[in-house]
This record gives C-alpha cells, structure tokens and sequence, in this order.
C-alpha cells in the first residue's frame, strides 16, 4: 500500500513538473519594439495643390506592386534600419518562451478605409490567411488584444509581421494602378488627390517615354531600359531629377514635387503620404479634373 502512494506521488509530482514546464514556455515575454516614428508627415502644400492628380511611368512586375500595396495597407511592424523594428498598428507584442504564441496589442482608435475603427477581430481577420499556411491560427483575447498560435515555432517572427500588410489601413485607396486619398486616415491628410500608375509596355518604349517626359506628363518614371541618343537627350533637359536605386532602376522625378524621396535601398518602401505637388502648373490630368 506504502509503495502504491509513493509511486502515486511520483506520478503526481512528475505531472505537475511537466505541467508547470508547459505552463512556463507557454508565458508571455515582452518583445522590445523601438520608439515609433513619425511617418506619416503631412505635406506643406499652397492652396489647391492638394487637389492634384499626378502620374507616374513604372516598370510592370511585384515591385510595383509592392509599392501600390503599401500605400494602401500598412504592416502590423515596421522594420527600421538595423534590423530593429516600431509597432505600426500595434503598440505591444509579447511572445512565449517556446515562440510559439505571438500576442499583439492592436493600436487604439485607428480608423480604417471603411469608416471603422481597427480591433482584433478585424485584425484577425487580415492576418488570418497569412497565418493558416504557417500552421497557425488567430484568437481574439478582447476587443484590442489578438494571440497568434501556431504547432510549431515560425520562422522569421517579428519580421513576417514587417511584411504583412493589413487591408484597408493606410492613407491611400487602391483600385488597380490608381490610388486615392483617404481623407479619414487616422494620421492626417495626403498631399497628394490621387495618383495613377502607369505600367504600360507601350508608354515604356524608347519615344514615348521620352514624350511623356519632354512634355512633363509624368511626375515621375522609372528608366525603361533601352533609350535612343535623341530621346536621352531631350530627357536630360527636361526638369527632372536623376535618382538611382540600389536594385539598379533609375528613378526620373519632377522638380516640382515636394519632399517625395524614395528609399534608394527598396523603393518599394516609399511613401507618398508627405509629398505634393509644389506648382499651381499641374501636369496632365488624364480623368479631365
């Protein structure tokens, strides 16, 4: 009888120390996130600059795509040079010891495209086709707090949720080629009415990119590749700044605009939120406004 109850405490007590392990791996640490930073700066421009409808010349393929995405619909991180990263729509994150449960803390009072305001579910929601192939799912805690669980530890976390972008978030609508502004974005106004990109194979031969460019129809292009003597050179006196990319395009880009600086490193991660068109002289206008 005597060994039967010290076999049963081993079992017990053996129980409860693999419990309390789980337990243990399953609590929630801290991840540190930088400071966020100011990102999304209003434009300075004069009276009815605001309203202008601008295009753009780019190359078709993912990074343009890329590109059109993120205006439109922000990431739940930021990454930041160095490799560290600031929360975007999150103001916390905490993860288990074990990596295998990611909590994070939606940002208050967020107003998304459709009027409404972001919260887990709605978070859940945009993250939840990101998650299922990782093997994982997304539970909702309370109104502003989602966990993201997953069978086994995801690889590359926090930087998937730095690639993740959340539909509806950003200060810009995106139908195709075209964006929008957003008058309701929670962090102010664009300078910008709209902006069509143009991904045209046509527009990206030799001369009519270069009529686009002498006739100051693009605010800017990107370099199409191979370019005839003559149209270079009607290009190069155009007012055009001459920007080159770490990827090797070459960006043209009107010296009326105002403050749109493109990320040399991935232009993909350019934001046209605080740029504006810096002249009464608007450049074509191809919806006729």
């Amino acid at each position: 009888m005597k060994k039967s109850l010290i076999a049963l405490a081993v079992l017990l007590a053996a129980a409860l120390g693999i419990g309390g392990y789980f337990f243990y791996q399953d609590g929630l640490v801290v991840v540190p996130l930088a400071e966020r930073l100011m990102l999304f700066v209003p434009g300075r421009p004069e009276f009815g600059e605001d309203q202008a409808r601008i295009e753009a010349l780019m190359l078709p393929g993912a990074r343009t795509e890329a590109f059109l995405t993120r205006q439109a619909a922000l990431t739940v991180l930021e990454e930041q040079p160095g490799g560290v990263f600031s929360g975007q729509l999150v103001t916390a994150l905490e993860a288990s010891r074990h990596g295998r449960r990611w909590r994070l803390t939606v940002v208050q009072d967020w107003r998304l495209q459709d009027g409404s305001q972001l919260n887990a579910a709605k978070l859940a929601s945009s993250l939840g086709p990101r998650v299922l192939p990782l093997g994982g799912e997304c539970q909702v805690v309370d109104a502003m707090t989602l966990d993201l669980r997953f069978k086994v530890r995801p690889q590359g976390m926090p930087g998937l949720l730095s690639q993740w972008p959340v539909a509806g978030s950003g200060p810009f609508l995106r139908q195709g080629g075209v964006l929008t502004r957003f008058d309701g974005f929670t962090s102010g106004k664009a300078g910008f009415a709209a902006v069509e990109v143009r991904t045209d194979l046509a527009l990206l031969e030799s001369r009519a990119w270069a009529d686009g460019l002498a006739s100051a129809r693009w605010a800017w292009a990107v370099f199409p590749g191979q370019v005839a003597p003559e149209d270079m050179a009607r290009v190069r006196l155009a007012p055009y700044d001459e920007l080159r990319m770490k990827d090797g395009s070459v960006w043209f880009l009107s010296r009326r605009l105002r403050r749109l600086r493109p990320d040399q490193e991935d232009w993909t991660r350019t934001r046209l939120f605080g740029a504006w068109k810096g002249s009464m002289d608007l450049p074509y206008d191809p919806l006729g406004m």
